[in-house]
């Protein structure tokens, strides 16, 4: 049994084609198929924009049926069929907000999350994906005739080059790419022709489809293989040194990733407007250090159309202003400068704002639920450099004393508009994972409870009132805050503020994304804080604050290192811990959702034993502000393993009346 697009004139984004998974044997991994077949356009009724009509018959171009593949991918617009033309403009905060680039146009994997985000997935650049029944072979056939932004064939080729050149390269990446990582081995890539390959796991990887569907599975089709490897050893010995000194860079592999990223959420990613993309739009005015606007054109070669043949997209350009802060962004909208924007901007604070400036500004807001799973996760470091900080922390008496001491009722009322309930790191109600013991232990607010916790980890104070830990100095920590990426700054201070009157001297510290990645990457931080993805079905994907997943498992980030290579980097963790990684890999091996259920429930019991981090509250709904003729903007869920907006079909986004 496959994922398969049997009718390339059917959509797969708006429940016209659908992909739904069900409860298999262990054996089997099948994702299985049932669509309604529309009769769309044939290749001589495909229709373009009028910018690339003009193109066509100046003979700069190649007419639309000869740049689309043989099976288009057919989208039905969440609204209506729309009309060509326009400009979108949304905006950035700072030099490091990539992801804000990705969540809009960045999301073009093999296999894709449906526009619902109920777990299925649908063809995207693949047509189908099969395996054998022990999950550990995987066929998968991509569309006749894709092209990258160039209009250069994307092929197998290109996929054998990602596999082998690029994840199997150590020199260019010391630590395994590992979401095509089972049984701690990379896939093989075998190549059938060139729209068919395999790849064959170690053990089976039931959670593969999932996996390619996800943000990382974007990663499989960024690189070109007749473009970077040019910048590739292998391919290209003789000529390198010529490239590296014009690059003005030192070695190879930061050429590499100068000029193609490697990494999806990297930078460099959106800073070389010659790198060819199967995005719909391509980077013309780069995101470099500086600038104050990024440009991005439509893509000639992209390979959806509606359901009347027009090839997408609609919108014909994108203007990102790179702002300096939040507040700012947020007047844009006000003053009627923004077309659609979510990120920076859709704190509760806010909505009041656009509400009053709507009919002026030209706007609406437009709801969605949230995926994630708490507003605010402050997680102090168990793996502190510092042996007497790190002893501390690792004391669980002291990390369940500070959550009593907080009073997250009155945190939620002050900071979040009373949207929420008391939450620790765990998934939320409407998740099939939702474990009630994780969610709400230790979320009273009592004084006495904190008290008396604390005082069984260190009773003994100063002078000042404050606890002292087992060197006899006071205890004193920085909580490190990102104030950019999101609403915990207010909440977080007032936390601070709750640990001081029980004798804990935590100290709030703001700074900016480059320094906080730099200190989390270092292991540096004494505690740092962000909200909590993972709330709903991503928590298989994005089980960050569960267990010590990868680098971004704030709490322990070399033991979340040494489970994503493998035990090659980062620091061993206690049995415990391990425990739990060995539990995920064997979700992983499955396609069955019950057997699913049933070991990431038994990681989670583990979860609320550990109790890693402390939460403050259950995030309320999100929203998304644009314009009044914007359409074809879905309510869909505010994710990043399901990146929003660009997962429920930015491509269809189109104005009416025209700007």
């Amino acid at each position: 049994m496959a994922v398969r697009d049997r009718s390339p004139r059917t959509t797969g984004a708006g429940g016209l084609w659908r992909v739904s998974r069900t409860a298999l044997r262990p054996s089997v991994v099948a994702l299985c198929a049932a669509w309604l077949s529309l009769g769309a356009a044939s290749a001589a009724d495909y229709k373009e924009a009028p910018m690339l009509g003009e193109l066509v018959k100046a003979g700069k171009l190649p007419k639309v049926s000869d740049r689309l593949p043989d099976s288009p991918r057919v989208v039905t617009p969440f609204e209506k069929v729309g009309k060509y033309g326009g400009t979108w403009r949304s905006g950035m905060v700072g030099g490091s907000d990539r992801n804000w680039l990705f969540r809009i146009a960045g999301y073009e994997p093999l296999l894709a999350w449906d526009r619902e985000w109920s777990g299925k997935v649908i063809p995207n650049l693949a047509e189908s994906v099969s395996s054998n029944d022990t999950a550990t072979v995987f066929t998968i056939k991509l569309r006749k005739g894709l092209k990258w932004s160039d209009g250069k064939p994307f092929d197998s080729d290109d996929i054998g080059f990602f596999i082998n050149d690029i994840a199997g390269n150590k020199e260019l990446l010391p630590n395994a790419v590992d979401w095509v990582v089972a049984g701690g081995e990379l896939a093989k890539f075998a190549k059938v022709d060139d729209t068919t390959f395999t790849l064959t796991f170690k053990e089976p990887y039931g959670l593969f489809p999932q996996k390619l569907a996800s943000v990382y599975g974007v990663q499989m089709a960024m690189m070109a293989k007749h473009y970077c490897s040019q910048f590739h050893p292998a391919y290209n010995k003789a000529g390198l040194d010529a490239l590296i000194k014009a690059a003005g860079v030192q070695s190879w592999t930061e050429l590499f990733i100068k000029k193609c990223a490697v990494d999806t959420e990297a930078n460099e990613r959106w800073q070389n407007p010659d790198r060819p993309t199967m995005e719909p739009w391509v980077i013309k005015d780069p995101y470099v250090s500086g600038a104050q606007l990024v440009t991005l054109v439509r893509n000639p070669y992209y390979f959806k159309v509606d359901t009347e043949g027009n090839q997408l997209p609609y919108i014909n350009d994108l203007r990102i202003s790179v702002n300096a802060d939040k507040q700012t962004l947020v007047l844009k909208v006000v003053n009627g400068e923004i077309d659609y924007q979510d990120r920076h901007i859709n704190a509760n604070s806010n909505r009041a704002v656009f509400t009053d400036a709507a009919e002026k500004a030209k706007i609406k807001i437009t709801d969605g639920p949230n995926a994630d799973m708490n507003t605010t996760i402050i997680s102090l470091n168990l793996t502190h450099k510092d042996p007497v900080k790190r002893e501390i922390f690792n004391n669980k008496d002291f990390r369940i004393g500070l959550s009593y001491a907080i009073d997250r009722k009155a945190i939620i009322d002050a900071a979040f508009v009373g949207q929420g309930d008391p939450w620790q790191a765990a998934p939320r109600k409407e998740s099939p994972f939702y474990n009630e013991r994780l969610a709400t232990q230790y979320t009273e607010y009592s004084v006495e409870k904190a008290n008396a916790a604390l005082d069984k980890a260190y009773p003994k104070k100063d002078s000042g009132g404050f606890r002292l830990g087992p060197d006899g100095k006071r205890i004193s920590f920085n909580i490190m805050v990102m104030p950019a990426l999101g609403d915990f700054l207010d909440s977080t201070q007032l936390a601070a503020q709750y640990w001081q009157a029980v004798g804990i001297d935590a100290k709030v510290q703001t700074v900016d994304r480059t320094l906080f990645y730099d200190r989390k990457d270092n292991n540096d931080q004494d505690a740092a804080v962000f909200l909590g993805s993972g709330g709903m079905v991503d928590a298989l994907f994005e089980p960050t604050f569960y267990f010590p997943f990868w680098n971004e498992s704030l709490f322990a980030v070399p033991w979340g290192n040494w489970f994503a290579s493998g035990g090659k980097s980062g620091e061993e963790p206690p049995a415990i811990v391990k425990k739990q990684m060995d539990l995920y890999r064997q979700i992983t091996r499955y396609a069955d959702p019950v057997k699913q259920n049933e070991l990431m429930q038994q990681l989670l019991e583990i979860s609320a034993d550990q109790f890693y981090a402390i939460g403050i509250s259950s995030p309320g709904p999100l929203y998304s502000v644009s314009k009044t003729n914007l359409h074809n903007v879905y309510p869909r869920p505010f994710a990043w393993t399901y990146p929003t907006p660009v997962a429920s079909g930015t491509e269809t986004y189109y104005f009416d009346p025209a700007k």
